[in-house]
C-alpha cells in the first residue's frame, strides 16, 4: 500500500495480543509497514500459555477457541488453529448447612438438581421465573434466570470474590453470555460452530499472525512516545489499556487474578488430577474461584500435571469492571478522544484492554480485523491503488 508520493504506509500497534497480532496481519497483508511494540517478552498476551516442568499451563487462565463468526474461525485456521475441542465446566457446590459437596455440570444441568434434596424449592422458584430473564444488574437478572437458590449455590460467591464488590453493583450487560440454566443435557460451557484447543496453546499460532510485522518486544508505549514517534508512523493502532497508557493508573477500574500453579507427578501419562479441565469453586469457603487444569484440554501424553487456583484481587488489568453506571466505560471513552487530539496521525483502538470491554479471544480477533480496515479506509485518499 502506497501513498501518491510513493511512500510505503507505515502503522505502529501497541500489543501484540490477539487483537494487535490480527490487526497487523490485515495491515501487512495490504501492503502497509508495520511494527508491534510489545511490553513483554513475547507476544501473545493474556492468552499465552507456559510450561512447568514440561507440562503446558495457563497462568491467565483457560482460553478455548470458540466462535460462530466464519470469517474469524478461518483466519484462526489459516494459521494452524485445527484441534478440536469440546469444553465442559464443572462446579463445586455445598447445597446443605453441613460440610457435603456436590460436583455438578457448569451451566447448572435441570436433570443434574432434580437430584438434590432442595430440588422442590428450586422447582418452585424455576416456575416463578419469567420467560425471558432480565434485570437492572447482575444479580437481579440472575435471580430472574433461575431463582435465588441456584443463584446463591452458583452463582453469589463467585461473582463476589471475582469482582471484589456485590453483585447487584454490577451491570447486567454481561450476564446474558456468561449465565445460563440447561435442560437439554448438553454439558458443552460453548454451543458455537467453531471450537478449538492447541495441543502446545496458541503461542505459536499468535507469532505466526504477527511474523510480517516488526516486533518490538519489551517495549512498553505511552501517549508521549506515540507524539515523539508522530512523524515516522502515518497511523496507530492502541490495544493497551487506555488509563496505563496516558499515566493515569486510578483512572479506571480492573480485577486481576493472581494464578498458582501446582505441579504433581501421576502414575501414567494420560492421567489428569482434577475431574475436569475447569472446575468453579463459588463457595466463600474457598479464596479462590477456580481450579484449571490445562492438561485435560490439551491431552499432554506426559508422567505430570498442572493445577492452578485462581485468586482474584490482583493488581493487573486482567477483567474490566461493569458498573451498573458505567462510569469507567465513559471514562475510557474520553481517554480514547483525548489520545487521539494529542496525537498528530490517526489513532484507533481494538482489544479488551483498550476498548475496555470483557470480550472472548474470537471478539478479539474480531475487533483486530475490524480496526485494520478502519484504518486502511482511513489511508485510502492519497493511496495509489496500482499497488
Amino acid at each position: 500500500m502506497k501513498r501518491t508520493n510513493g511512500k510505503i504506509v507505515r502503522v505502529g500497534i501497541v500489543g501484540g495480543g490477539w487483537a494487535g497480532a490480527a490487526c497487523a496481519r490485515v495491515l501487512a497483508d495490504a501492503g502497509c509497514q508495520v511494527e508491534i511494540f510489545e511490553s513483554a517478552q513475547v507476544v501473545g498476551g493474556h492468552s499465552r500459555a507456559g510450561t512447568l516442568n514440561g507440562v503446558v499451563y495457563e497462568p491467565n487462565g483457560p482460553h478455548v477457541f470458540h466462535t460462530n463468526d466464519e470469517e474469524v474461525a478461518a483466519f484462526a485456521m489459516r494459521f494452524g488453529v485445527s484441534r478440536p475441542y469440546k469444553h465442559e465446566v464443572a462446579t463445586v457446590i455445598h447445597p446443605y448447612d453441613d460440610d457435603e459437596s456436590w460436583l455438578l455440570a457448569w451451566p447448572p444441568q435441570v436433570e443434574d438438581l432434580r437430584e438434590l434434596r432442595i430440588w422442590p424449592r428450586i422447582e418452585a422458584e424455576l416456575a416463578r421465573c419469567p420467560p425471558q430473564p432480565s434485570g437492572d444488574n447482575f444479580e437481579t437478572y440472575s435471580i430472574s434466570l433461575m431463582g435465588p437458590t441456584l443463584y446463591h449455590l452458583f452463582v453469589y460467591g463467585y461473582t463476589r470474590k471475582q469482582w471484589g464488590c456485590e453483585p447487584r453493583a454490577l451491570s447486567s450487560s454481561f450476564a446474558p453470555s456468561r449465565l445460563d440454566l440447561r435442560r437439554d443435557g448438553d454439558r458443552r460451557l460453548f454451543r458455537d460452530r467453531f471450537q478449538f484447543f492447541e495441543a502446545d496453546g496458541f503461542n505459536s499460532v499468535i507469532e505466526r499472525v504477527a511474523a510480517p510485522a516488526v516486533v518490538n518486544t519489551g517495549s512498553r508505549m505511552g501517549i508521549q512516545d506515540l507524539i515523539a514517534l508522530g512523524a515516522r508512523f502515518d497511523a496507530w493502532v492502541v490495544t493497551a489499556a487506555l488509563d496505563e497508557f496516558v499515566a493515569e493508573p486510578e483512572t479506571l477500574g480492573w480485577r486481576g487474578i493472581e494464578t498458582r500453579p501446582r505441579y504433581q507427578p501421576v502414575n501414567s501419562p494420560d492421567e489428569t488430577a482434577t475431574a475436569s479441565y475447569v472446575i468453579n469453586h463459588p463457595d466463600l469457603r474457598y479464596p479462590f474461584t477456580r481450579t484449571v487444569e490445562s492438561k485435560h484440554a490439551t491431552g499432554q501424553s506426559i508422567a505430570g500435571t498442572v493445577v492452578c487456583e485462581e485468586y482474584p484481587g490482583a493488581p493487573q488489568r486482567h477483567y474490566p469492571v461493569p458498573t451498573v453506571d458505567g462510569r469507567y466505560e465513559r471514562r475510557n471513552d474520553e481517554l480514547r478522544t483525548r489520545i487521539r487530539d494529542l496525537c498528530p496521525v490517526t489513532v484507533d483502538f481494538c482489544g479488551r484492554l483498550a476498548t475496555y470491554r470483557y470480550i472472548n479471544q474470537d471478539q478479539a480477533i474480531r475487533q483486530g480485523l475490524d480496526c485494520a480496515r478502519r484504518v486502511l479506509t482511513s489511508m485510502h485518499s492519497g493511496v495509489d491503488e496500482s499497488t
